[in-house]
């Protein structure tokens, strides 16, 4: 029994209903790599236990490893299961239970079989996928002409449901469906057999079941589709068969013909000058805009801007790369002078050169004159929002100024009646020491009053005459920039005063700008103003803050913030377009930003941008040189 078992090929182990070994032979030892004196007279739990500690059956606790096995060992349950060893070996194990309580386990090496297994399968699924992503349908006859391999364009193509086919129909079957169906049709040039389904099945079966020789042909589907069919015979009988629909490849033509006429009557009905030229200049092909454009009744004629044309089409051909839009002027076919927005691209042969240039130029010059119009009318609003600032500010500033002169008027009519009294006591000679001691604190404490008043008064009106000479003149001068921030808030004051918005300011003295006061005093107090109207509600509490410093050298960066409702992020992106406002019914221009704009990137030559603050509110960030010159400028970015 011993020898007989050492013959085997496999791997056996045979085991009491006590778990103790009876026999276990060589071929086993060598499948688990040890030797033939491993743990003599060793139960089968020992030998699962050593098994387990050694990682034969993975990860796990020990013991709760060795409690699975036996019991899988003791019920042969499974009997028959795979076995993959830690050096990828796999094992296949059957357990037979014996008449006495115990069991035989069989082991044998299954590795190749099932890498030869998983081979066939893979090259299975790589055929499947290669025959699943063929643009062709194609199938495999057996020699009774019996669909046994098809592909799921197969069956789009020929119009046969899964059903069918996994019937594993004859190519009879097969025609006599498509034919009874509708979806076959009789080449051209068949006879007519009317509905006679046997008729017309007959007909083609004679002519296309078995060719003797590689064979291909066309046929209609009844649903207007045009196959190629290519039949291959087989030595065995049966056949390869390949379905490609050719339905645009045999209307192509008509297609590119029709294609053609499309292509010529958009290009005749755009509103733009087209025109194809080659690697030479000479002009293939004009669209009619061109031609009512520039030669009515003649030959084609240059299109505009002629010699910078010229040097454009070489650019186009000796980089292979379009120009992007551009503008210019020409003289059109009647000597008019018209704008464009002309581009050029470039087409390509198969071998990537440049074989043609295609200029297109859209006429601009309704646009160009508009554009002029309306920098006019702009130029006339910004003039009047200016006259409007300055007259708001003359009637707060006259309101300022009213009250210390009007506590002047008081203290002077006081005065004077004093004076009167102090006379008629001196001419009826009844003036008292007392009476002349009382007349001269009157006197002093009046003219305090008045001096200190005409003194505020004087302050004010100086303040106003500056500012709103630098607003009216525009004039270029050196100013104090905290200082003149401080006179600009004070013109704002009567303004400020009718609401809880405190405005602060953090700008060291003694940075002097030498720019345009007015213009900048436009750009704050409208600023000041917007955030009036727009960040804060009416009685609402708020505070705005401006500060500035000198970073980078030579340049002034001062930021504006305040605490109001801030600016939707839906609109944010408008804010500084011209007449944009979100109260058009209450008043707003939807100006004051735009013109910001325009004074900080024309006669400020900075910027004005608008930043996400912290939290609530909105920030403006504002440069500006401390000297103007003749060159517009923006400070490259710092840290």
């Amino acid at each position: 029994m011993a020898a007989l078992l050492e013959q085997m090929d496999q791997g056996v182990i045979m085991v009491d209903a006590d778990l103790s070994v009876l026999a276990i032979n060589g071929p086993l030892y060598a499948l688990f790599g040890e030797s033939h004196d491993l743990l003599p007279g060793a139960s089968f739990v020992d030998l699962v236990r050593f098994l387990a500690e050694r990682g034969e059956y993975g990860p796990g606790d020990v013991e709760a490893i060795v409690a699975r096995q036996l019991d899988s060992a003791r019920r042969a349950d499974p009997a028959f299961q795979e076995h993959r060893r830690p050096d990828g070996r796999v094992l296949e194990i059957r357990t037979r239970r014996s008449p006495s309580g115990g069991f035989v386990r069989t082991y044998t090496d299954i590795t190749e079989r099932k890498r030869a297994e998983n081979d066939l399968a893979g090259q299975r699924e790589l055929l499947r996928l290669t025959l699943e992503n063929m643009g062709q349908g194609i199938v495999l006859l057996d020699r009774d002409l019996r669909f046994r391999t098809y592909n799921a364009k197969a069956l789009e193509l020929l119009g046969i449901p899964e059903a069918v086919m996994r019937a594993t129909p004859t190519l009879h079957e097969v025609a006599r469906f498509q034919v009874a169906t509708g979806l076959l049709d009789l080449p051209l040039g068949a006879p007519e057999f009317g509905d006679d389904v046997d008729a017309k099945l007959g007909y083609l079966l004679e002519r296309l079941e078995r060719p003797e020789r590689e064979f291909v042909y066309a046929r209609p589907q009844g649903d207007g589709r045009f196959l190629e069919i290519r039949i291959v015979p087989l030595p065995d009988g049966g056949q390869v068969r390949t379905y490609t629909d050719i339905t645009d490849r045999l209307i192509a033509d008509e297609a590119v013909r029709q294609s053609r006429e499309i292509l010529k009557g958009v290009i005749d009905s755009i509103p733009a000058l087209i025109d194809v030229r080659d690697r030479d200049r000479n002009i293939q092909l004009v669209n009619r805009y061109h031609r009512e454009t520039y030669h009515p009744a003649g030959a084609p004629a240059a299109g505009p801007a002629e010699e910078q044309a010229a040097e454009l089409d070489r650019h186009v051909v000796e980089s292979g790369q379009g120009v992007p839009f551009f503008e210019e002027s020409g003289c059109d076919g009647a000597g008019r002078r018209r704008d464009w927005l002309t581009t050029k691209m470039p087409l390509t042969d198969e071998s990537g050169a440049v074989s043609h240039i295609v200029t297109v130029a859209l006429d601009i010059t309704a646009r160009k004159r508009a554009e002029a119009e309306l920098r006019d009318v702009q130029t006339s609003l910004i003039q009047a929002e200016k006259l409007a600032s300055l007259a708001q500010m003359v009637a707060g500033v006259a309101h300022e100024v009213n009250t210390p002169i009007g506590v002047t008027l008081t203290a002077i009519s006081h005065l004077g009646e004093e004076v009167a009294r102090i006379q008629t006591l001196f001419a009826e000679n009844r003036i008292r020491r007392a009476d002349f001691q009382e007349f001269l604190d009157v006197a002093w404490e009046t003219t305090r009053m008045i001096l200190s008043n005409i003194e505020r008064a004087g302050g004010l009106i100086q303040s106003f005459k500056q500012v709103a000479v630098d607003q009216a003149s525009g004039e270029r001068r050196a100013f104090d920039l905290a200082a003149y921030v401080d006179e600009v808030l004070l013109s704002l004051r009567p303004r400020l005063r009718r609401t809880k918005v405190t405005v602060e300011t953090d700008i060291a003295p003694g940075l002097t700008v030498d720019g345009h006061p007015g213009a900048f005093a436009q750009v704050l107090s409208n600023l000041v103003i917007n955030a009036l109207v727009h960040a804060y509600d009416e009685g609402e509490a708020g505070r705005i803050a401006l500060s500035a410093r000198e970073e980078p050298a030579g340049w002034v960066t001062m930021r504006y913030d305040d605490d109001g409702r801030g600016i939707p992020d839906a609109i944010r992106d408008r804010v500084f377009d011209p007449f944009f406002t979100t109260r058009r019914g209450e008043g707003a221009s939807g100006l004051g930003l735009s013109i910001c704009r325009n004074i900080m990137t024309g006669t400020m030559q900075g910027s004005i941008a608008m930043e996400s603050g912290p939290g609530r509110g909105t920030r403006f960030l504002l440069r500006f040189p401390l000297r103007v010159t003749g060159v517009s400028g923006y400070p490259p970015p710092h840290g």
